[in-house]
């Protein structure tokens, strides 16, 4: 987390990024290890990994838990 982030700046941030999750990038060593990915246009590769690693709506709901910030010196 960036070092500057407090507590009312996370609860802003939480809020407003339940709309704006996307799908992360993916490593061309992962690409290398997906199954047919030879048969597939890079694109369609990448876009297929990256489905597979993701869980938008878990990722949202993590989003509304309770947290607790712990700050270490």
């Amino acid at each position: 987390m960036r070092g500057d982030l407090r507590p009312e700046g996370w609860r802003a941030v939480a809020a407003s990024l339940a709309d704006h999750l996307v799908l992360p990038e993916v490593d061309d060593r992962a690409l290398h290890g997906v199954k047919f990915s030879a048969a597939l246009p890079r694109h369609l590769a990448e876009a297929t990994l990256s489905e597979r690693l993701t869980d938008l709506g878990h990722a949202a709901l993590a989003l509304t838990e309770p947290h607790r910030f712990t700050t270490f010196m």
